[in-house]
């Protein structure tokens, strides 16, 4: 279980893609959310099963720091996400998530590549999460990362599940 999750998020071109992005390791992810706000998803990733809980905390939640949020997760087990995922909120979200290590300035960076699968295919994240504001702040992203899209609404999982136009999102 972690207590706080800071993260930046950006969009990735399709064309733009390593060319060796599937050597990485790669999880199968399926997961709904059953309340947006807070966020509260269930989560199916390869064989296992959670449940978290995201938000942002009290103290920034008038500020404009759209890089930390509150994360607990907690595992589940295949009975608990089969019953949790049916109360799911507009779309199940499917998609591919490959782990790659990235080195900045001697330190260590894992991106998380999400390819989205089914409905939402043609969208491409690529996350980075960080042990402190600074160093989110001062991150320099590889070149193949086309626009930082952290802290805006629409392109929130939780919007994933409900938005009707993805082409919108591919802006």
């Amino acid at each position: 279980m972690k207590n706080m999750e800071i993260e930046r998020k950006y969009l990735v071109k399709e064309k733009d893609l390593p060319k060796n992005y599937k050597n990485f390791d790669c999880k199968k992810m399926v997961q709904g959310y059953i309340y947006l706000k807070p966020a509260i998803r269930v989560r199916k990733s390869n064989d296992e099963y959670y449940l978290t809980v995201k938000d942002k905390p009290q103290d920034l939640k008038s500020k404009c720091n759209d890089l930390e949020r509150i994360e607990y997760e907690l595992k589940i087990n295949k009975k608990a996400y089969n019953h949790l995922v049916k109360f799911s909120i507009g779309r199940i979200i499917y998609k591919k998530r490959y782990l790659i290590p990235y080195k900045l300035n001697k330190k260590n960076y894992i991106i998380e590549l999400d390819i989205f699968e089914k409905d939402l295919k043609g969208l491409i994240y690529a996350e980075v999460e960080f042990k402190n504001v600074k160093d989110a702040e001062t991150f320099i992203p590889p070149g193949w990362f086309y626009k930082d899209v952290t802290g805006i609404d629409k392109y929130k999982n939780t919007n994933l599940t409900t938005c009707k136009n993805i082409k919108n999102l591919l802006r």
